[in-house]
């Protein structure tokens, strides 16, 4: 018996469904059972994870001899809120360890030699631990052996055809863990691991000890868009009970914040959190959010939250503004989007592109500038479309590239804008993308109740699954969807009668039946 019937027998869903989540990274039936029950109990343990046991035994020698250990991260919510997890459990177990994240403003992506020279003269590590980061990073690892520095790679992005030498922790190389966990969903499996080891604390002591660390990992989960469901919604569930009754420095001075501000709303959510540590910026390798997340009292958090604060109101204007420069630029849209903002910040990059990818549904490419004069891109893409596909098509003309297949980026020199201009037409020439078929997961010419019945199961559990409904009745639809929870802003449902026949896109959500689109049939 192959997996998809295992899965359908066991959970009692269609093949249909138990193929897509085999296809979405259900690929064990433990896994399954963190899908279909996500509690703590059914969260996988450490060791599914490729290469972590022996790099939890190199980090805990580090920790017993006194090694200057430095966790190595990535300037965006997940990088920071992984960042903290290791420092938190480090100095738990008795180190000192330092951190460095690289600037997006000034800075390579990755271990670049200049973050490790700096490392060398400010630190003198003797192990560096990176999170969030460096899968890619096969040059930057081999320049810190040749200057006598062990390597650590935790991460989760896409793996390409060289791995650094080194243990690299990432659910996608291998393993029965859920291969789409954030950065920060990994980093908590290894301070588990390290916790486990050398306290012999198990993960429901772990909660209830140092349940910062779900918080930590709930904030990255979310802010990183990693599908919410398997291990993901453990770990977010968890990190919204653990925020019930427990409220670190940083979220009561971010409370405390907000009412001297006038909000009414007493208590900050896990998705309120995640603007304020996205925030965080790096000055020569040190982030003001990681400051935050680890500030050991709540004046020492206010005082360090209010630049930070204050910052979010300029970057939305300067976000607002490079986005009406993108949308000027636009002489038309094909079946891609490329724009060069030669003054934009990189730190804009990403936010531009994924307003582009939702205004006009098709892949997108912003790039702007880093102070060293390095063009650096964002690419955003819609539900479906491979944009690291696209990148390994491109990958010649890039300094570095890397990412996932909705959201990446890369690094080049200016003088090859023209090239690269001439290579996205030939990749889409040969590769032409149809947004259509791409943005479903199954369809069905007929309406029958258990369908719905399983999808509305899937969803309550954040399995979103994306259903075309071709030429079936509306009345039928309307029938069928009335016992259960419909998100429908547009009113899509209620424009036109019963007898007409239509096409409809559904999506499964934790919040009921999403109706993404609805159109007569020809």
């Amino acid at each position: 018996m192959d997996l998809v019937e295992e899965i359908s027998l066991s959970y009692n869903i269609s093949r249909d469904f138990a193929k897509i989540l085999v296809e979405k990274g259900v690929k064990t039936l433990d896994l399954a059972q963190a899908t279909f029950n996500p509690t703590i109990e059914n969260l996988q343990p450490p060791s599914t994870l490729p290469d972590l046991i022996p790099s939890v035994e190199r980090i805990l020698r580090a920790v017993g001899k006194g090694e200057d250990i430095v966790i190595f991260g990535h300037e965006d919510a997940d990088g920071i809120t992984s960042t903290s997890i290791m420092l938190t459990t480090l100095k738990f177990l008795g180190a000192s360890p330092f951190h460095y994240i690289p600037s997006k403003k000034n800075e390579a992506y990755g271990l670049s030699k200049s973050a490790v020279d700096y490392i060398l003269k400010n630190y003198n590590a003797n192990l560096i631990v990176t999170v969030d980061t460096c899968t890619s990073c096969v040059e930057g690892v081999q320049y810190c052996k040749e200057k006598g520095i062990d390597v650590i790679v935790s991460d989760h992005h896409e793996v390409k055809e060289f791995l650094p030498d080194a243990p690299v922790i990432n659910p996608k190389i291998g393993g029965d863990s859920y291969p789409y966990l954030a950065g920060c969903g990994v980093a908590l499996k290894i301070a588990w691991e390290l916790l486990s080891l050398r306290a012999g604390w198990d993960i429901l002591k772990i909660r209830q000890e140092m349940p910062e660390l779900f918080i930590f990992a709930a904030i990255g989960t979310v802010a990183d868009r990693v599908p919410l469901f398997s291990e993901n919604r453990i770990i977010y569930e968890e990190g919204k009970r653990a925020l019930e009754w427990y409220r670190p420095n940083f979220v009561k001075a971010f409370e405390n914040l907000r009412k001297l501000n006038g909000y009414n709303i007493e208590r900050a959510s896990i998705e309120d959190l995640i603007p304020i540590v996205s925030a965080g910026k790096s000055t020569n390798g040190e982030n003001s959010g990681v400051r935050l997340l680890m500030s050991t009292d709540v004046a020492e958090a206010e005082e360090l939250i209010k630049p930070i604060w204050d910052s979010l109101s300029t970057w939305q204007n300067k976000a607002q503004y490079y986005l009406e420069q993108a949308k000027k630029a636009l002489k038309m849209i094909r079946d891609y989007i490329v724009i060069y903002l030669p003054d934009a910040e990189p730190q804009y990059l990403g936010f531009v592109a994924g307003q582009l990818k939702d205004s006009f549904n098709v892949p997108s490419i912003v790039m702007g500038k880093r102070e060293d004069g390095v063009v650096v891109a964002e690419v955003r893409a819609p539900y479906g479309f491979n944009s690291l596909d696209m990148l390994n098509y491109l990958s010649d003309l890039f300094i570095d590239y890397g990412g996932h297949k909705p959201a990446s980026g890369f690094s080049m020199y200016e003088r090859d804008i023209p090239e690269l201009l001439e290579l996205v037409e030939s990749y889409f020439k040969e590769n032409p993308f149809e947004c259509i078929r791409l943005n479903h997961d199954v369809e069905y010419n007929y309406i029958e109740p258990h369908l719905f019945e399983e999808l509305n199961r899937l969803g309550s559990v954040g399995v979103e699954i994306r259903v075309l409904f071709n030429s079936v009745r509306l009345g039928d639809l309307r029938q069928v969807v009335r016992k259960y929870s419909v998100v429908d802003p547009e009113n899509l449902l209620d424009l036109y009668s019963d007898d007409k026949r239509v096409n409809v896109l559904l999506v499964s959500t934790v919040s009921g039946f999403k109706v993404e689109r609805l159109s007569l049939q020809n």
